[in-house]
């Protein structure tokens, strides 16, 4: 019974939205660091007899993204940073899973490097956007983790040939969502807010792991 599980995921995103948009910190507080363990619970409910490195990789990005949902919650530069490192440890446990499907040498991107151009060049242009707002001691630590995300990225682009068009369609949806909503994080951070971007961040955050996951779950369930 693996529908409770996503059941309980729905609801708990609806409580954490409401929670920004009522701006009710204690709805957030309950919500926020539930929603990556009931994705985790669903994982392990549709994978009960798989094992090895791909499962373990991707339970442990769940486990460090959970991690860094409760630093960000709380103020300071010292828990952005260590948030931020706890979501550069969830995606390369992400990256570990994807490339033990396709190595980085042997995938798509191989045969069709100019691919990977427009997601090289996409954080390039953003932090050269906001690099005058990033403070002197966080330009290192924000420049390498949105290295760590690219190379999520483009480590699911490497999958196409090994995936059916459905499938690298929502996996690759999920790692774009990911980055976009660490995209929106930057720009409110570092550049200029506007208004409904805390719903926005979460909704494209939520929804990224939400297709990463599900994808995951369906590489199990392919024939051989």
């Amino acid at each position: 019974m693996t529908l409770p599980w996503r059941i309980l995921f729905g609801l708990d995103v609806l409580l954490n939205i409401s929670g920004i948009l009522l701006d009710q910190p204690l709805l957030i507080q309950i919500s926020k660091p539930l929603l990556m363990p009931l994705l985790a619970g669903w994982f392990l409910a549709e994978t009960p007899r798989q094992g090895g490195f791909f499962r373990s990789s991707v339970l442990l990005a769940l486990l460090f993204s959970t991690l860094g949902d409760i630093l960000l919650m709380f103020e300071g530069g010292l828990f952005f940073l260590t948030g931020l490192g706890a979501f550069l440890i969830a995606h390369l446990c992400y990256i570990g899973a994807f490339t033990r499907i396709s190595s980085l040498a042997k995938g798509y991107l191989t045969k069709h490097p100019l691919v990977s151009l427009p997601l090289l060049a996409y954080p390039l242009v953003l932090l050269w956007f906001l690099w005058n707002g990033i403070p002197s001691g966080m330009k290192i630590p924000i420049g390498l983790y949105a290295g760590v995300i690219t190379i999520m990225a483009l480590s699911v682009v490497n999958l196409k040939d090994k995936l059916g068009a459905g499938h690298f369609t929502a996996m690759i949806a999920g790692a774009l969502l990911f980055v976009l909503s660490d995209s929106l994080i930057a720009v409110s951070k570092f550049g200029q807010t506007f208004a409904g971007v805390r719903p926005a961040i979460m909704l494209t955050y939520v929804a990224g792991q939400y297709l990463l996951i599900q994808s995951a779950i369906k590489w199990f369930q392919k024939p051989g």
